[in-house]
This record gives structure tokens, C-alpha cells and sequence, in this order.
């Protein structure tokens, strides 16, 4: 990667950076209490019960152990391809620990267990690796994010034609939304934890990116 390159991939991701920290404060100092709460009434109001098995499924796919599952098969993938290592993928555990952070020193409820619609008889170990009262952000989404877009650069590295990378990416953003969705939906996230997940998993991807 060029320098010029890898200063705008630092330069988004700082700004992601500073975006988390911003909200972070907000949510800490419950800015959004009442537009969670309505948006997440709303939410389930709107989607019909046939959606718990479905919404409950992606939520596995989106747990630590399933990502991280991926990546590592991304990674030795390049490194019998390329013959190099790719150490920026170490930077996905950074997800965790600011996570565990987030949930231990921001003050944020998670929602009640009545509002809960998660049907599964069944949680991976991580579910119970970073489990607090408060529930910001969300690893699911940050996780999710994370993969996201190191698939989606990729992608654009790669030399398959402009439509068949369009259908893929397409895919790509279609599934980020849902797991969006679900995680609101299923009563297991606010809307500032999702949010807050989606700006931390892209922010440290692109930090991981520019050091390609």
C-alpha cells in the first residue's frame, strides 16, 4: 500500500475513533435513553415473532468464536498465497478488550430481560466472557463490522469483474444491516450499543487495513 493510501485509511479511522469516544461520552451520560427505548418498542412491534428463530441463529454467527473463525482462515489463506503475514488481523482482539471496557465504565442498562426475544436454548462461551449489567457497545456488531469491511477491501483487491463484486458487496451490507436488525430486534442491544459496535469494528478494520 502507498503512503498516501495508508495516511487516508489512518485518517478515516481516526475519525471513526473520535466518533466512538463522542458517543461514548453520550451514552454514558444517558443522551439516549427514550429514542432506544421507542426505537426498540417500535422495532418489534413492527417485525412478527417469525423473525426469533432467524434474528437468534445470526446471533451465533455473529459471537466471537464464528468471526474469529473466519479471519483465521483469511489469514493463512494469504500467508500460503502471499507468503507473508498479515499482523494487522492481531488487532481484532483490541475489539474485545474495548468492548469488556465499554460494559465495565460506561453507565448504560442493558434492556430488560422482558423485551428479550433471543430463542435459542443455546450461547457460545464468549457470551459469558463479557457479561455485565451495562451493554455498551455491542461485540456482535463490532465483530460483524470488523469482518465486514476487511472483506469488502478484499474484495476490491481483487480481480473479478465491477459487477460481480457489486453482487458481493452487496451481500456484504445486506447481512451487516440485518445483524443491524437483529440485535435491536431481539432485545439484546440498545440502538446507541449497535451503532456504537458498527463505528468500533469499521474503525479499527480500517486501522488494520492501512498497515497492509
Amino acid at each position: 500500500m502507498k503512503r498516501k493510501e495508508r495516511l487516508i485509511y489512518i485518517g478515516i479511522s481516526a475519525l471513526l475513533g473520535i466518533s466512538y469516544i463522542y458517543l461514548s461520552f453520550l451514552v454514558d451520560k444517558d443522551v439516549f435513553r427514550t429514542v432506544d427505548y421507542e426505537i426498540m418498542i417500535r422495532l418489534q412491534n413492527s417485525i412478527g415473532h417469525i423473525f426469533d428463530l432467524p434474528f437468534s441463529t445470526l446471533t451465533l454467527l455473529g459471537s466471537f468464536e464464528i468471526t474469529f473463525f473466519i479471519l483465521t482462515i483469511i489469514f493463512f489463506a494469504f500467508l500460503i498465497a502471499k507468503k507473508h503475514m498479515f499482523f494487522s488481523l492481531l488487532l481484532y482482539p483490541v475489539i474485545f478488550i474495548i468492548e469488556l471496557a465499554g460494559k465495565l465504565l460506561i453507565y448504560h442498562p442493558a434492556p430488560p430481560i422482558t423485551l428479550n426475544r433471543y430463542v435459542l436454548d443455546f450461547h457460545l462461551p464468549s457470551s459469558f466472557v463479557v457479561h455485565t449489567d451495562f451493554s455498551y457497545p455491542s461485540g456482535h456488531m463490532a465483530r460483524i463490522s470488523f469482518l465486514a469491511v476487511m472483506l469488502l477491501f478484499l474484495l476490491w483487491m481483487m480481480k473479478n469483474s465491477l459487477t460481480k463484486k457489486l453482487a458481493l458487496a452487496a451481500v456484504i451490507f445486506i447481512f451487516v444491516l440485518v445483524t443491524f436488525i437483529s440485535r435491536v430486534y431481539l432485545g439484546e442491544h440498545w440502538l446507541s450499543d449497535v451503532v456504537g459496535g458498527l463505528i468500533l469494528g469499521s474503525g479499527i478494520a480500517t486501522l488494520a487495513i492501512s498497515f497492509w
